[in-house]
C-alpha cells in the first residue's frame, strides 16, 4: 500500500492505523507548501487536490479523507478489531465519532489555529470557543477506556491526533484531566509512539527549513 503523508498532519491517523493492523505502507512524504514529494514530482499529478492522506488501492485507484481511509485500513484486519463489523449500530457509533472529530475538532477548531492563512481574530475564536467541544468528549470519556465499545479503534486514533496537537495550537487540555490521561494512554501504544517517532522529525525539518 502506498501512502501519501505530510507530517504530524491527519495523515499520521492512517499511517499509526496501518501498524496498529500490522500493515507497513510504502510512506510517501508530501511537502505541505510546495506539494511536492521527495523525489521531486509534483504531488497533483496523483491527488489534483493536493490533499492527505490518500492511499492507493489494489485495483490502483485511489482513496482519501481520513474517516473514509482509516476504515478502509481498519477492514483490511477485522481481528484487530479496528472498526466494529459493518452494518452494526457500533459500526455506525464509530462513524459518528469519525464524523465528530473531523467536523467539531479538525475542521471548526485545528484548521482555525493551525491553517497558514488563519488570522489572529480565527484563532482566537477557536481557542475561546473550544471549551463545549472538549467537554463533549470528556463528559463521554469519563466512563469509558475508548471512544466506542471496549476496543481500541480508528476513531481513538483520530481523536488522539485531534488532542495531542491541540495545545500547540493554543487550545488547552488542563481543564480536562480526562483528555490528557486519553491522550497519555494512547501514546503509550506500540503503534502510536512509532508513527510519531517517524513524522515528528520531519515536521520539525519542515518548520525549519
Amino acid at each position: 500500500m502506498d501512502l501519501y503523508i505530510s507530517p504530524m498532519s491527519c495523515s499520521f491517523t492512517v499511517h499509526a492505523a496501518c501498524l496498529e493492523a500490522g500493515i507497513t505502507p510504502n510512506v510517501h512524504r508530501v511537502d505541505r507548501k510546495t506539494k511536492t514529494l521527495d523525489d521531486g514530482r509534483d504531488y497533483r499529478t496523483i491527488s489534483p487536490l493536493g490533499i492527505v492522506p490518500v492511499v492507493s488501492l489494489p485495483d490502483g485507484s485511489l482513496l482519501s479523507e481520513s474517516s473514509a481511509v482509516l476504515q478502509y485500513v481498519a477492514d483490511l484486519a477485522p481481528a484487530k478489531h479496528l472498526a466494529p463489523p459493518a452494518g452494526t449500530l457500533e459500526r455506525y457509533r464509530l462513524m459518528e465519532w469519525l464524523n465528530f472529530t473531523t467536523s467539531e475538532l479538525h475542521k471548526k477548531l485545528l484548521w482555525n489555529v493551525f491553517r497558514s492563512k488563519t488570522t489572529p481574530e480565527l484563532k482566537a475564536w477557536a481557542c475561546a470557543n473550544a471549551a463545549p467541544t472538549l467537554d463533549h468528549v470528556a463528559r463521554h470519556l469519563s466512563e469509558r477506556e475508548h471512544l466506542v465499545g471496549t476496543h481500541f479503534t480508528v476513531a481513538d486514533i483520530y481523536m488522539f491526533w485531534a488532542l495531542l496537537i491541540a495545545p500547540h495550537g493554543g487550545i488547552s487540555l488542563e481543564a480536562h484531566p480526562v483528555l490528557k490521561a486519553y491522550v497519555a494512554r494512547i501514546q503509550q501504544r506500540p503503534s502510536i509512539s512509532a508513527a510519531l517517532a517517524h513524522d515528528f522529525p520531519l515536521y520539525q525539518k519542515e518548520a525549519a527549513a
